[in-house]
């Protein structure tokens, strides 16, 4: 079922190196944030700019672990423009869509890859608690996420305009200037959010 799209040593080293950015005991000032964007991105408008946080400007889908209350972000590279993974994402969501079943075997299997390794700073071991709920919250929310990719598909095809989905711990939005799907699973203070950009 899976794709295995994070195996690929290179992007894991990238995304470790030039995008996994912890902001621990950084506070900024409210007037200073964008409230435009995320915080911890890979969906980010080309010539837009953070005042802090992490984005990453050449991927096409990726997933990221966040503590808001932190500042702290690690973001895991699953496919870069040009590299043809990300067609492949598009397309598997594009045949599972009507099947909760699928939906929950691909998310859980790119968040294996992606989200439910590595390790952590040894001051935030919550954060490896928290992995090991979000496969269950991930069935949990099966009704949801089809409904999400439901959603996704019709406003990249047809150009619909998408319902955004806020549901306590899981929450779907497509963005309006850049199409891009941001599914989010919060798990206590910790989200996991799997992002993937349309097909141009």
């Amino acid at each position: 079922m899976g794709l295995g799209l994070a195996g690929d040593p290179m992007i894991r080293y990238l995304a470790a190196v030039a995008f996994a950015i912890s902001f621990a005991g950084l506070t900024m000032p409210a007037a200073a944030e964008d409230p435009t964007h995320e915080k911890c991105t890979c969906d980010l408008v080309r010539d837009s700019e953070l005042d802090n946080g992490a984005s990453v400007r050449n991927a096409t889908a990726c997933w990221s672990t966040e503590d808001p209350d932190r500042q702290w972000c690690d973001i895991t590279v699953q496919a870069i423009e040009g590299d043809g993974r990300q067609p492949m994402i598009i397309n598997q969501l594009l045949q599972i869509q009507h099947d909760p079943a699928g939906i929950v075997g691909f998310l859980i299997n790119q968040a294996e890859t992606s989200v439910l390794k590595g390790d952590y700073p040894t001051n935030m071991g919550y954060i490896a608690e928290a992995r090991q709920e979000l496969p269950a919250l991930i069935k949990e929310k099966d009704k949801l996420t089809t409904k999400c990719i439901q959603g996704f598909n019709r406003s990249r095809e047809n150009k619909e305009s998408f319902k955004p989905i806020d549901e306590g711990d899981f929450s779907c939005h497509v963005g309006e200037t850049t199409g891009w799907l941001r599914m989010t699973f919060q798990v206590g203070k910790i989200r996991f959010v799997f992002m993937v950009a349309p097909l141009a």
